[in-house]
């Protein structure tokens, strides 16, 4: 089951069906990453600001998001150190965006 409503919803619907605090806390890093992950695609989000962001669900919350995982283990790029901010950066991030969007869709 997919879950396509806001947060606040969300919420409402933890209240109606019981739901545990880790699985509310997984589908919403899920939403989360799925709207980066959408904005990146559709050119409404900076590569570098989207990364970023992604890598903060990762590192808070990565047994839910386990599709974003390619995006961290790029050659030469240390998602937690400096990066450099090129074409080729660019051009690999929305590359592997597409192909967890798609994962995290299904």
């Amino acid at each position: 089951m997919k879950w396509q409503g806001t947060n606040n919803q969300l919420e409402n619907w933890a209240t109606v069906f019981p739901i545990s605090k880790v699985e509310l806390r997984r589908l919403a890093s899920r939403r989360a990453a799925r709207e980066l992950l959408q904005n990146l695609m559709a050119g409404k989000a900076d590569a570098y600001e989207a990364y970023r962001s992604l890598y903060g669900l990762w590192c808070s919350n990565n047994a839910a998001v386990q599709e974003l995982r390619s995006l961290f283990r790029m050659d030469g790029i240390e998602p937690d150190g400096r990066l450099s901010v090129t074409e080729e950066f660019r051009g690999q991030v929305l590359s592997l965006a597409m192909q967890s969007l798609a994962q995290l869709l299904d």
